[in-house]
């Protein structure tokens, strides 16, 4: 009975709060200064910038992944002829490869799959409106 109690009151005091609540009108919905451009954003607008997003993370993923091919290469070079560094090396390039596969399919995947569903690859993409 008392946790009944307890929660009749709780329930009370919270309908009794937002009852009183003063509502709040709004009339510039718009930010001000260096965010004004934010309400210009249109629904179509967004597809491009999703393709561009996709298309900058693949580009950044190929030079991450060519810097460790470097990189592995030059852990390579200055081993010394030392089998141990010569692995830890090996399994650099061989990670940075498989990682640029992996990016690239990908990225293949994804624009396969757009161009079979929408008819339009990643960097063409729009997305359908109701009106």
């Amino acid at each position: 009975m008392k946790k009944i109690g307890v929660l009749s009151a709780i329930a009370s005091g919270s309908a009794a709060f937002l009852a009183l609540a003063t509502p709040a009108f709004a009339t510039e919905l718009c930010p001000t200064g260096q965010f004004s451009n934010l309400c210009n954003l249109k629904i179509e607008q967004s597809s491009t910038i999703v393709g561009t997003i996709l298309t900058i993370l693949l580009i950044i993923a190929v030079i991450l992944c060519l810097f460790f091919i470097v990189w592995g290469g030059i852990r390579w070079t200055m081993s010394g002829g030392d089998k141990g560094k010569i692995d830890q090396a090996r399994g650099t390039i061989t990670a940075a490869i498989v990682g640029l596969i992996i990016a690239l399919l990908a990225f293949f995947i994804v624009n396969f799959v757009l161009y079979v569903i929408t008819g339009q690859g990643v960097g063409s993409m729009t997305i359908p409106t109701l009106y």
